[in-house]
């Protein structure tokens, strides 16, 4: 954590969650007047009220703490730190093309200006907008585009002569924008930028969030993205939900204190020190007993099992909360007319999910992490910040769901029914094709039961959103899958947003036998025809071009922010009959 600066101007705006996901350090930001890039999280500086408290989280990451954004007020500084990114901007009059420092730069109220200083035919100084283009690479490198050694061509020496970025007008596309060297008349269009054969432009190396002369060696080839483009940032987030013991409201109430109360190591010595004045508690004693304060102290989540099996226990066995708890669950009656597939329902009225950003990628979005680490992958994400930081940004998060377990028996029965086992050899190996195609390393398939709870979430949560008035994007999902020793195969659907959408029993009442009902009957209906059969249908779970079956735009897949893995894993002949399968249905309708 950095000492706050608080000469730098205010010139913009961002939602914390927007911090927390796809704004975060090293995302370019595009903002009314400027672009920026949001500045690595060294030179951050969050206060102890901005720690995001999530025990099993910190431990799975091996980190020292989540802090959201930080938060303005009196005597301190509020926000996120960023630098003006790309640094070149083009005068719309004139088309200069150079670097900020060329223009002049005038703060306004809540942003920032740069007009141009060249003497403007009718007066004025325009305002400069930032340059279209710049360069990344797929270890999350980024730099401003190399705009004189491109129009002079490489090897040449660039006479550094003033350039003008002209826009011909004809088309709207790339071949348009022409650079020039008013000084050498040499000139380029930008078209040959995004051409394989003539781009050839070296990796810098350069990550402009960390530092802006920050640069290390790489040996990749840098491609040339436009300022606002979708594969400039991909976010890595970890999330997990809080579960008992640590929903107990004492723990957040004991965590200002916890560094100097573990310095007791006995809970005599503790009840001593506070007797005494040494150990400051403020008005815990009000509230809970010394035996509390010590229990709360010292339970260590373990998290050598992954954050979903702990997850899953909680959902199975529901335990009465403490006042104030932030996980509220209770068992609900399941559908009398799904006895036979589902086994449990259960309605969560409260949760709490923290999210946490790990770090972030460019150009390709690679594999979903999920529970997995970079190395487990072969993945090289670029950092948020140096090493020296131990802290994650992140975000909590409140809602509700409804979270329904598949009976074991019927799903092991279906697993290795022989149409089911043909159709998860033939996924199993388009599975491994496609992570030799990203080169990844080798990972197993998850198995035909993930495949089905995974597009019965889907189904059910399009049904919420058509029938219950839940916008999709404020829905998400969370798969428990495991056809080991200890198997799960539950599903749970969840609103978990910073708004007030979802929070007020809608989707609890959900979980109503009779209305679970009628949104598993409509979502199975309507998942045995699409509006693009036969092609969707016949699209079977080795189409090549994908991880899915019967799947697309028109019946199944979402938006990307509700889907844990990628739209990919999905199939609707897993469910119910389609027009051109029969032998794979889970479900009899």
């Amino acid at each position: 954590m950095t000492t706050p600066q608080r000469n730098h101007p205010k010139i913009g705006k961002l939602r914390p969650s927007q911090v927390a996901t796809q704004h975060g350090p090293g995302a370019v930001v595009d903002l009314p007047d400027v672009s920026v890039i949001v500045a690595g999280t060294d030179h951050w500086y969050p206060r102890s009220a901005d720690r995001v408290l999530e025990p099993r989280l910190e431990a799975f990451l091996g980190i020292e703490g989540i802090y959201r954004t930080p938060t303005g007020g009196p005597g301190h500084f509020g926000g996120v730190p960023a630098w003006l990114f790309p640094a070149w901007l083009v005068c719309p009059r004139c088309r200069l093309l150079a670097p900020a420092s060329e223009f002049e730069m005038k703060p306004q109220w809540g942003t920032v200006e740069f007009r141009c200083r060249r003497v403007h035919e009718g007066g004025g100084r325009p305002q400069a907008f930032p340059a279209r283009f710049m360069t990344a690479c797929e270890r999350g490198h980024l730099d401003d585009f190399p705009w004189w050694e491109w129009v002079h061509g490489p090897g040449s020496s660039p006479c550094k002569g003033p350039l003008e970025l002209r826009d011909l007008g004809t088309t709207g596309g790339t071949t348009d924008l022409v650079v020039v060297c008013t000084s050498c008349d040499e000139k380029r269009t930008m078209a040959d930028a995004f051409n394989p054969e003539t781009r050839d432009l070296p990796c810098t190396g350069r990550r402009p969030w960390i530092g802006p002369a920050d640069r290390e060696d790489c040996p990749e080839t840098a491609r040339t993205l436009l300022r606002g483009a979708s594969n400039a940032y991909f976010p890595v987030v970890a999330s997990a939900l809080s579960i008992p013991p640590w929903t107990d409201p004492i723990h957040a109430e004991v965590e200002p204190y916890r560094e100097g109360l573990l310095q007791a190591d006995t809970i005599g010595k503790l009840k001593a020190g506070i007797e005494c004045g040494f150990y400051k508690v403020g008005d815990l004693l009000d509230r809970y007993t010394i035996e509390q304060i010590w229990d709360a102290l010292h339970p260590e989540p373990d998290t050598s099992r992954g954050l979903r099996r702990d997850e899953w226990l909680a959902f199975l066995h529901p335990e009465t909360p403490p006042e104030g708890a932030e996980f509220e669950v209770s068992r609900r009656a399941v559908p009398p007319r799904f006895q036979s597939e589902i086994a449990d329902v259960v309605a969560a009225t409260r949760l709490r999910e923290v999210r946490a950003l790990r770090a972030f990628t460019r150009i390709d979005s690679g594999f979903d992490l999920g529970e997995r680490d970079f190395d487990e992958l072969d993945i090289k994400p670029a950092p948020l910040g140096t090493t020296n930081v131990k802290w994650l940004p992140g975000v909590d998060l409140r809602g509700e769901g409804v979270f329904i377990r598949l009976d074991e028996r019927e799903l092991r029965a279906w697993e290795n029914e022989p149409a089911v086992r043909a159709a998860a050899e033939q996924l199993a190996e388009r599975h491994r094709e496609w992570i030799r195609r990203w080169d990844r390393r080798e990972q197993p398939f998850p198995g035909m039961r993930y495949v089905l709870l995974h597009t019965l979430a889907h189904v059910l949560m399009r049904q919420l959103a058509l029938d219950c008035g839940y916008s999709a994007s404020a829905l998400r999902e969370r798969i428990y899958s495991d056809p080991g020793e200890e198997p799960m195969a539950g599903l749970l659907i969840y609103t978990a947003s910073s708004d007030s959408e979802g929070s007020l029993g809608g989707l609890v009442d959900q979980a109503r036998p009779d209305r679970l009902s009628a949104l598993l009957l409509d979502g199975l209906h309507e998942s045995s025809f699409c509006a693009s059969d036969p092609l969707c249908a016949t699209g079977d779970v080795g189409a090549r071009a994908h991880l899915n079956g019967a799947a697309c735009h028109a019946c199944l897949l979402l938006a990307e922010t509700s889907c844990e893995n990628g739209n990919h894993l999905l199939d609707r002949a897993v469910l119910t009959r389609t027009v051109a399968r029969d032998d794979l249905c889970f479900f009899t309708v």
